[in-house]
């Protein structure tokens, strides 16, 4: 079994989301966090399953994406988890930083279900195989 992990501040946008990856592979786990600290935290309280792939918004309250992306990195057990950026940003900064920070992928958030359902299917396809 696969788990993708999203981490998303923004209800509506974790619940399409979810909706958007069940239609595409109902057997894939979901999880969800509603910012880097609670990601964290769940990660680290060893009750949560260690996730195949996390989407990782950047713009969040309490710890933000590019404070979490240089987290998981630095610690030695999530490091070598693929980390797509999954944000409304499309600027150069956040694009350079993503990849300076070992991201493996930037998405922009799509506002058609069609489109996210696209980007979604082309990243689980890209990192896990499925």
């Amino acid at each position: 079994m696969k788990i993708v992990f999203l981490i998303d501040d923004d209800a509506d946008d974790r619940e399409i989301f979810a909706d958007s990856l069940s239609s595409l592979d109902s057997s894939i786990m979901y999880q969800e966090a509603v910012n880097g600290q609670d990601a964290f935290e769940k990660l680290l309280s060893g009750t949560f399953p260690k996730p195949d792939l996390i989407f990782l918004d950047l713009n969040m309250p309490i710890m933000d994406g590019r404070t979490f992306l240089k987290k998981i990195k630095e610690h030695k057990d999530f490091s070598a988890i693929p980390v797509i950026i999954y944000s409304t940003s499309s600027s150069d900064h956040d694009k350079q930083y993503a990849s300076q920070h070992q991201a493996a992928m930037f998405l922009t958030k799509q506002y058609s279900i069609a489109l996210l359902t696209r980007d979604i299917k082309q990243a689980i396809e890209n990192f896990l195989g499925v």
